[in-house]
């Protein structure tokens, strides 16, 4: 008897199967933006035990798995798309990237060569090149789409390094080479001191540099800094910018650091995972003056384009120094004849297995537009600021940071503010209230510190919150206050 060694389902199977999984999906979305638990606090052996069993070796209807997801993976997983979710930097997503990406799991293209995906390619071409038109960077520039900021730091620094390292460095490595150093604010991301490990030029050699009031980059001693750098006889090779913090959205002087990279003949590199697309709007433009001068950038679609995970965008302003540096190609990925329009988005990045990022942030600008993309943006900022309003006018809350973008930090400081003063009652207090949020379930954000003391954090990049939703949120956290703090 010949064996079926056959995957696929019947037409009308599957069919039935997606229709059933767009039923889930409706229900995850009608039920869950408001009014419901989105942090359901099980612990890690309850939800282990849901689906912890011995590999199955025969297989098990799909409709009764499509209710085992329903009924246990959607429940114990947080309601990332609700306004109540604060959480990190996420955007919350969108409902054209949930075709866009059934659409693109069905299509399974790997764009590791053009001929293997040929739309793939094109479209995040395009897709790179509307993402330089939304911020007014060159649309010449070259770009390839990869997982998240993490990776796309990393493959910054490498074009920097390559660019800048002097020597054969792909053959030769960094062995007996000059030590360059890398410059950032102490507020810069931890991806940035794993790709300086990664990549062999030593988190010794990544300057943290203080930042003034505003917690923006303090451009006097950095240019010191890279004076003593110099002087020890070390080689300044690279100023990082951010535009837009992790911990509270401060935009770095960006013309500042542009003008003081083009003194000292260094690469520039802007760090705009999250920030950076408010650069293209009208509104808060001016605070990315400068960025433009940056030699390389990343943003994060699935930040502040509201396109679901994962999609981070790096951007080198020279695309021969981006091919330059990823660029190897085996015998056996060789094409067989020349055609110049082909162009093989494996030689700009460092994967060659790749899927169809592009697809949903394409589907994403289509759908909704530059125009709705901006607006969302910026009513974002303007929620934060209504937030940093209401905690600045609070007699219980103080804010601990500015307000540039879409982050506020602030913290509890008692009823009648009779906890401030007491720097370890309100790390205290505040810390109470961070475990109260995720017994509490209603809403979910994680804190930081800001120099050095207990801050709340919350991150308001999701297009469906309203000011109703940050009235939600303080109510809330009053009411945790009470019952976690004076136990009542």
């Amino acid at each position: 008897m010949e064996h079926d060694s056959s995957l696929d389902f019947s037409p009308e199977l599957l069919k039935k199967l997606i229709i059933k999984s767009a039923g889930i999906i409706e229900e995850w979305y009608a039920n869950g933006l408001r009014n419901s638990k989105i942090y359901s606090n099980y612990s890690p052996g309850e939800i282990r035990s849901l689906f912890d069993e011995e590999m199955p070796v025969k297989g098990a209807d799909p409709e009764q798995l499509l209710e085992i997801i329903r009924k246990d993976v959607f429940r114990t997983s947080n309601f990332n798309p609700s306004p109540n979710y604060y959480g990190y930097i996420t955007g919350g997503g969108n409902h054209a990237s949930i075709i866009a990406e059934l659409l693109k799991t069905s299509l399974n293209q790997n764009n590791l060569k053009w001929h293997s995906a040929p739309a793939n390619s094109e479209i995040e071409k395009i897709v790179v090149k509307w993402i330089c038109q939304f911020i007014g960077y060159p649309e010449d520039a070259g770009g390839v789409l990869v997982s998240g900021g993490s990776v796309a730091n990393f493959l910054n620094l490498a074009v920097m390094r390559k660019t800048m390292c002097r020597g054969d460095i792909s053959n030769e490595g960094l062995y007996g080479g000059t030590r360059i150093t890398v410059y950032v604010s102490e507020q810069g991301h931890s991806s940035i001191d794993k790709a300086m490990d990664m990549l062999g030029l030593g988190k010794n050699y990544l300057r943290k540099i203080p930042v003034d009031d505003d917690m923006r980059i303090n451009t006097k001693i950095l240019e010191e800094t890279i004076g003593k750098d110099k002087k020890d006889g070390l080689m300044p090779a690279c100023i990082i910018g951010i535009a837009g913090t992790t911990n509270n959205g401060a935009v770095d002087p960006l013309k500042e650091l542009g003008n003081l990279a083009g003194k000292y003949n260094m690469w520039y590199m802007v760090d705009g995972a999250y920030g950076l697309p408010a650069a293209g709007t009208k509104m808060y433009s001016p605070l990315f003056e400068g960025y433009e001068i940056a030699d390389s950038l990343l943003i994060n679609p699935h930040k502040w384009f509201f396109v679901p995970f994962e999609a981070s965008c790096v951007i080198v302003k020279n695309k021969k120094l981006l091919r330059d540096t990823f660029s190897l190609v085996p015998d056996y990925l060789r094409d067989t004849g020349e055609d110049s329009e082909r162009d093989d988005l494996m030689n700009y990045n460092l994967q060659l297995t790749k899927d169809f990022k592009a697809l949903k942030v394409w589907m994403t600008f289509k759908t909704y537009g530059a125009g709705k993309l901006r607006g969302a943006i910026e009513n974002d900022c303007k929620l934060a600021q209504y937030a940093g309003d209401l905690i600045e006018k609070a007699r219980d809350f103080e804010l601990m940071a500015p307000v540039p973008l879409s982050i506020v930090c602030f913290r509890y400081t008692g009823r009648n503010g009779e906890f401030t003063g007491d720097e370890k009652m309100l790390d205290t207090v505040n810390e109470q209230i961070l475990r109260g949020i995720e017994k509490d379930g209603r809403i979910f954000f994680a804190g930081t510190r800001i120099r050095g003391k207990t801050s709340l954090r919350i991150n308001l990049t999701n297009h469906r919150r309203n000011k109703e939703d940050i009235d939600f949120l303080l109510k809330v956290l009053r009411e945790i206050a009470n019952k976690n703090i004076y136990r009542k």
